[in-house]
């Protein structure tokens, strides 16, 4: 909260003579993080003339001016900061006056804009550019992170909801106006770091990113960018603390509900004087987490180093965030919760079906891991005071992965081996794999028949012959998805303020991504081996050809390993490599003339994927019978080159109708390349022959208000976003098929606003209302070949004019903030969400395949949900420099229990699969049955929003 202060006037006695100078100097910095001021003006007045004199404040936060007047004001400015007044006047000789510390009060209504010294990150400049924002600083996420995942922080913005999915550490996902999380452009200091590969966005890997960012700005839209990147939903801009950051550091400590740890120190020398400058930090955090058995593990480390003299500013940014955190990713229908509960039927919002008890040991059967570090240089060179060449370099090399089951036990899965508890029973796993006498859900009793040389051989293979037959031959293993990434690239602007209305920035933007994929073994439960390939063959009476791997590896191990799970470990079932190659080229202008602020911003990219393949089947005994054997896995097939373009282009106008009053406008479109997971079908070199282009088209409109009392923004938005493609994708069988021709409308409106009624108080809230809907059906088509080596027909999904899930077309919040004395602030928020839809794969709307009784029909509307946050800090001030702050957080304060998602679409009043039979005139429906939770049918599946958590912490800063 934003403190009232009243202004003191400091009268300045000078003693000035005849036409002589007077020099004033000081250090600009803000009342609250005392960080210095960066950019403020100062200006020097006086009545009955025109003249004004002006400096700029400089990146230490000092100023110097020199005035001629023998009396005046020395204003202080800079946007979302109180105006300070200095009046001065005297009499006497040629002087320099120090002013000292100028501590300016952030005004807690107005936006205050980011300041960035580089041209090569693009921000949001209140009352100017055109585009909707929202910014969130340093001191805000302290405030509000509490222990949630730092993406959460989002979740007060307008048009923004955020789900924590299965409740898994760094798992949120994030929706920007009914846009999923992959049509959102993720950026570190002006970096694209989205997956190239599948489109998805990891923010598991980047948990700790409210550690090391000086701030965070969601750019929704079309965004702000130069770079001819993704951004159809949005830009989400993480700009990292710079070398020269203020010198001091900081002491953190949390503990929060379930074990919640976390510490943090960091240390900035700021700029010395010879200019070289450090800032490091250093964090580690843990817990058991809310829902059962989703403990966590994560560090991030951070390292900046900086060098500054004269045009040239160089810094040399790392960041890494090495983590394994156990997951809650299965479905789980609301009757599952219910059975799970305490038999009153309240659920057991808490259950999760991802691990299970093996020896007497708690074991998670879904672990997510990973450490993939961002190294970034960056070189600005200052030509002039209107001329930047900034030039910046990344790289970026690690592993990330998670476990999953493969294989089955008499066509049986993984999820039909539950113990009383609902959890896997591991232990009757192991017993089959392993060759005992185990009794075995509809079968009873059976013994694992042996399958090669005496073992027993694991695969991805379930044990189904097809036909009603089965064979004892398979098992079930614990297996890793592994991503080996590296990506390296390079951005390149050149600005320029060609005169005082107008400015250029044009430049290159390339980057170079390998992922390597592939699976290795965890654990073979018993087995004694894992078949590295499955390929038909003759000559084998199960249709399959076992190359044998006996490598067994470990689960995840906690601290910085976690490239030990991928080191001496076979690849099994597939391996692949998709290489893709980007070059981009834009341009950007913006003029400024009276009232108005005119953008436009156009690029064009190229680039080229390709797929290598590599054979896992040249697996051989060294020695027949021996049961040792060597891999020689260099054989692998490459397809050529693909190249593909993509453009945009974007207009924009804002005008300041008065100093208070503003309106903008903008319009825009995408042409963006499929990800290469569409391209390529299935586990194969084998090309989709459908791929096109998606096609993206917006125009927004708004208005803001700014007065010291009040902040408004208010902005339309509609969107047309046609040819989205999504592949359908198992981690067993990989990619098999596509849904195309995707099409859908986003329209809606935003509003928040800021209010400071009464000294002391801090009022806020946003509004935001969707239209979001299928504009049109969409086509499946199954990529694998039938028998007579075609395509199948491709499949009608029945989707047009159904509501767009994933998150509420309705919300609203309100929020306050409170100082009941000095330093000694309470604060709540209240979320409301409405209108929100359950989000089924789209294929389940195709009624030839799964029939007109059981294809969904359209999506099921959730029940509606109020969330209640609150917070109380207290500062103790040591001195000038060093305090300690005090802060409870408790998120969901009153437990409320609620939805936060679900991926099926049966409706109360349809057909009941778990009493249908398909000879009976007529079926129950679930609201015949009774199977009804909150006004939806039970089977459906749904993850819930968590309840009450609490985070208690101590900052020291010195």
């Amino acid at each position: 909260m934003k403190k009232g202060y009243c202004y003191l006037l400091l009268l300045i006695f000078i003693s000035i003579q005849g036409f002589s100078q007077t020099k004033f100097k000081g250090i600009v910095k803000d009342d609250r993080e005392k960080l210095t001021l960066f950019g403020a003006l100062v200006s020097i007045t006086a009545e009955g003339t025109t003249t004004v004199e002006q400096a700029t404040v400089d990146f230490d936060g000092t100023f110097l001016l020199t005035t001629t007047k023998t009396f005046g004001t020395v204003e202080i400015s800079m946007n979302g900061f109180v105006t300070k007044s200095i009046p001065f006047y005297g009499k006497g000789n040629e002087s320099t006056v120090d002013l000292g510390v100028i501590f300016l009060e952030e005004n807690s209504v107005s936006e205050r804009d980011i300041v960035v010294t580089t041209s090569s990150i693009d921000v949001i400049k209140d009352r100017k550019t055109p585009i909707a924002s929202s910014t969130m600083r340093n001191y805000e996420m302290r405030e509000k992170i509490s222990n949630k995942d730092f993406i959460e922080l989002t979740n007060q913005m307008p048009g923004v909801y955020t789900s924590r999915v299965g409740g898994g550490f760094g798992d949120t996902r994030m929706n920007v106006r009914g846009f999923e999380q992959n049509n959102i452009s993720p950026m570190i200091d002006g970096i694209p770091v989205y997956d190239l590969e599948a489109g998805i966005v990891d923010w598991a890997n980047i948990a700790s990113m409210n550690d090391v960012a000086s701030s965070i700005q969601l750019q929704r839209g079309l965004g702000a960018s130069k770079l001819v990147n993704s951004s159809v939903a949005g830009t989400f801009n993480m700009i990292l603390r710079d070398a020269n950051y203020d010198k001091g550091g900081f002491l953190y400590n949390a503990t929060g509900n379930d074990g919640y740890r976390k510490f943090v120190g960091s240390y900035a020398t700021g700029l010395l004087k010879s200019g070289f400058s450090a800032n490091v930090l250093f964090s580690s955090t843990s817990g058991d987490g809310y829902i059962n058995s989703t403990n966590f593990e994560a560090y991030s480390y951070y390292l900046a180093l900086g060098y500054k003299k004269g045009k040239h500013d160089f810094q040399f940014k790392t960041f890494g965030s090495p983590q394994w955190h156990n997951q809650r990713i299965s479905n789980i229908s609301l009757a599952t919760y219910a059975r799970r509960g305490n038999g009153s039927g309240e659920p057991n919002y808490k259950y999760n079906r991802d691990w299970g008890y093996l020896d007497n040991e708690q074991y998670a059967t879904k672990v997510n891991f990973g450490h993939k570090p961002l190294g970034i240089f960056q070189w600005d060179i200052n030509f002039t005071d209107k001329t930047q060449l900034s030039t910046k370099l990344y790289g970026s090399k690690g592993t990330s992965g998670n476990t999953n089951f493969s294989g089955g036990i008499l066509g049986l899965g993984w999820s039909d081996f539950v113990d009383g508890n609902g959890q896997v029973d591991l232990n009757t796993i192991y017993s089959f794999n392993s060759g005992q006498p185990t009794s075995i859900p509809y079968y009873g009793v059976r013994t694992r028949n042996e399958n090669y040389n005496g073992q027993f051989i694991n695969s991805i293979w379930d044990g189904d012959l097809g036909g009603g037959f089965v064979s004892r031959t398979s098992g079930i293993s614990l297996l890793s998805e592994v991503t080996n990434q590296t990506f390296y690239g390079g951005i390149l602007n050149l600005s320029t303020q060609l005169t005082n209305n107008l400015k250029l920035n044009y430049g290159l933007d390339t980057r170079k991504t390998i992922y390597n994929k592939t699976r290795i073994v965890n654990d073979l439960f018993g087995g004694d081996a894992y078949a590295t390939d499955y390929i038909d063959a003759p000559n084998n009476p199960a249709g399959i050809w076992y190359a044998i791997n006996t490598n067994n590896t470990s689960l995840p191990e906690p601290l910085f390993d976690f490239t030990k799970k991928n080191l001496g470990a076979n690849p099994v079932d597939y391996k692949y490599d998709a290489k893709i190659a980007y070059l981009g080229s834009y341009a950007q202008i913006e003029y400024d003339i009276w009232k108005f602020n005119l953008l436009a911003q156009g690029g064009f990219n190229r680039q080229f994927i390709q797929r290598v393949d590599y054979t896992l089947a040249n697996y051989a005994e060294s020695n027949l019978g021996s049961g040792n054997y060597d891999i020689d896995n260099n054989t692998s097939e490459s397809t050529s080159e693909i190249p593909m373009d993509g453009y945009n282009a974007k207009f924009g106008i804002n005008f300041n109708i008065t100093s208070k009053h503003n309106i903008w406008a903008n319009a825009g479109f995408v042409s963006r390349p499929p990800v290469f997971v569409t391209v390529f079908s299935g586990l194969n070199n084998e090309i989709n022959p459908n791929y096109r282009n998606e096609k993206f088209k917006s125009i927004e409109v708004g208005y803001g208000f700014r007065s010291r009392n009040l902040s408004v923004n208010i902005s339309a938005y509609s969107s047309d976003h046609k040819d989205a493609e999504t592949p359908y994708y198992t981690p067993e069988l990989g990619n098999w098929g596509t849904t195309s021709g995707i099409n859908r409308i986003n329209r809606g409106i935003e509003l928040d606003l800021t209010a400071a009624p009464v000294r002391r108080l801090i009022l806020n809230g946003t509004l935001s209302l969707g239209d979001w809907y299928y504009s049109s059906n969409a086509i499946f088509q199954d990529l694998s070949l039938n028998t007579s080596g075609q395509l199948n027909e491709p499949s009608i999904l029945l989707i047009e004019n159904q509501k767009i899930g994933g998150a509420p077309q309705l919300m609203t919040s309100i929020g306050v903030d409170y100082e009941f004395f000095k330093n000694f602030r309470f604060g709540s928020n209240l979320k409301y969400a409405d209108k929100m839809y359950s989000s089924p794969a789209l294929e389940k709307y195709d009624p030839i395949y799964y029939g007109e009784t059981f294809a969904f029909k359209s999506p099921v509307r959730l029940p509606s949900f109020s969330v209640v946050d609150a917070f109380a800090s207290y500062r103790f001030r040591i001195n000038v420099t060093n305090f300690v702050d005090l802060r409870l957080n408790i998120d969901n304060v009153f437990n409320r229990k609620y939805i936060s998602e679900s991926n099926t679409s049966y409706q109360a009043d349809s057909i009941d699969p778990s009493t249908y039979d398909s000879n009976a005139a007529s079926n129950p429906t679930f609201n015949d049955n009774g199977n009804i939770y909150k006004g939806i049918a039970n089977a459906n599946n749904a993850f819930f929003g968590l309840g009450r958590t609490w985070n208690f912490t101590v900052r020291y800063e010195f």
